[in-house]
């Protein structure tokens, strides 16, 4: 949370969501990405000279971590102010990314 700023959107076309303030981000992460869609590994990457991270998700115990989205940061006064996630495995090849980790 200390990493967003107060008016922090995060978006993920071309799906509908779309958050805005801090309180709506953390409200939206806290109820699906951190708590109920299983456990997620992170590898850093680069979209359009931004800073972004390709994200993998395990959602059984002992599974393959299987792509999920590229999560685009756009930085602002050294927190983030704007993410975009696309979600889809297709755009990991892009990237030059495994579909899994083990």
């Amino acid at each position: 949370m200390a990493l967003l700023t107060e008016d922090v959107t995060w978006s993920m076309p071309p799906m509908p969501h779309w958050y805005r303030g801090i309180d709506a981000a953390m409200s939206f992460a806290r109820r699906y990405p951190l708590a109920s869609c299983g456990s997620w590994r992170h590898r850093i990457v680069g979209a359009n000279g931004l800073p972004a991270a390709a994200s993998y998700l395990r959602s059984t115990p002992g599974g393959a971590f299987e792509s999920w989205s590229i999560n685009v940061l756009r930085p602002r006064d050294r927190r983030i102010a704007e993410i975009t996630s696309f979600v889809g495995r297709e755009h990991f090849a892009v990237f030059g990314l495994p579909d899994a980790l083990d």
